[in-house]
This record gives C-alpha cells, sequence and structure tokens, in this order.
C-alpha cells in the first residue's frame, strides 16, 4: 500500500459520518478475524496471510455467515484463508478495529472487525485458499510494521500484551 493510499484510507474513515460518499456504504458491516500467536516470551510469532486481491499482509477474517457467531467465524476463516487448525481461546474478542473494504464492483464498506484469539491446534500443508495466499509466522514486531490497518497494529500490540502475561 503507498503512502497516497493509507492517506486515502485514514480521509475515508473520517468522510464516512457525515457523507460516505458515492463508493462507501453507510451502514457498518461486521467482520470476524483470528490471531494466533505461536512460541513464547520475546521470541513470540504472529501469523499473517496475503490478501487476495492487493497481496497485502493481513489475519485471517472475513464475513459472519448465517447461523455463525463471531468465535464460529474466526476459526472457520482461519482454516480456510490460512490452513490453521484453532480454538478459540474463553473472554470473548480480544480486540476490535474498523477499515474500508475496497471493492471494484460493489461500493466500498465500511467494516468492523472482532479480533478472537486462536490456540494453534494444527497446521496443514493444503487448505481451501491456498492456491491463492501466503502464510507466514512473523517476530511480533515486524508483523506490527506489515499490517496497514493502524487499528489492527493496536489490536496485535495489546493481543500480545495479553499472550506475553498469561
Amino acid at each position: 500500500m503507498t503512502a497516497f493510499d493509507r492517506l486515502k484510507t485514514l480521509l475515508d474513515l473520517f468522510r464516512h459520518t457525515g457523507d460516505a460518499g458515492p463508493k462507501l456504504k453507510k451502514k457498518t458491516k461486521r467482520q470476524s478475524a483470528a490471531m494466533i500467536f505461536r512460541g513464547a516470551g520475546e521470541s513470540c510469532e504472529l501469523l499473517l496471510i496475503t490478501s487476495r486481491d492487493t497481496g497485502r499482509w493481513i489475519v485471517p477474517k472475513g464475513w459472519i455467515e448465517e447461523g455463525e457467531d463471531g468465535a464460529d467465524a474466526a476459526v472457520r476463516e482461519t482454516w480456510e484463508e490460512a490452513g490453521l487448525i484453532g480454538e478459540v481461546q474463553p473472554g470473548g474478542p480480544i480486540g476490535c478495529y474498523r477499515y474500508i473494504k475496497q471493492r471494484e464492483r460493489r461500493r466500498d464498506a465500511l467494516c468492523d472487525v472482532d479480533v478472537y484469539l486462536l490456540k494453534l491446534l494444527e497446521e496443514r500443508k493444503q487448505w481451501p485458499e491456498s492456491d491463492d495466499r501466503r502464510r507466514k509466522w512473523f517476530p511480533v514486531a515486524t508483523a506490527i510494521g506489515l499490517v496497514a490497518e493502524d487499528g489492527l497494529k493496536d489490536v496485535i500490540r495489546n493481543a500480545f500484551q495479553s499472550v506475553k502475561a498469561a
């Protein structure tokens, strides 16, 4: 994401309150995401995946489907997008952030994302979206530098502090 794209995204977040503009839907959409750490202490790593459209680094996330709650969606998205089997940790979402989902064929959508902490149970070599995405474990500080959304950076920092304290 270029500096111009980041600036545009930030300006869009402020613009949505009064004038959503022609490309941004006014109503906020809900998504669910998963944060998976491995290792301990300062050697702790966070899993990131690439988005399908731009190849930027993100955490597994997506829409909450009918019959699911946010935790169920986080587990499903982690499997589909990253090939990991995980278990949601107790306590509900570890954080949330807001971003603008840019879509070519439809209006852009303002999304509120609840982030759930998952315990890694298994990592598979093949998964539903393995041809469309890359996955990689990064040191937490590196991961924070790679994600574009400032809100997600904050959630990662807070989650890491929580994991370190446990």
